[in-house]
């Protein structure tokens, strides 16, 4: 089983705004994306630690390559 790994996404003058696990896709949020740097990336950090990781199945992630791809 390959390890999860947090990766940041998205970020809004330089603080982390989202992280996305790379086993499974879970997207975590910073939900006050005005807060420091630091308080941003611990916020990301303790959502990505306590998430149960489950790799996505083929369903979910065409749907989910879909649904980025219309978002905008």
């Amino acid at each position: 089983m390959a390890k999860r790994k947090l990766r940041i996404v998205r970020r809004t003058n330089n603080i982390p705004v989202l992280g996305v696990c790379e086993f499974c896709n879970m997207q975590f949020p910073a939900h006050h994306p005005l807060s420091g740097q630091s308080e941003a990336q611990a916020a990301i950090q303790q959502q990505f630690n306590a998430h149960k990781c489950e790799p996505e199945d083929m369903n979910q992630a065409a749907a989910r390559t879909v649904r980025e791809a219309t978002k905008d």
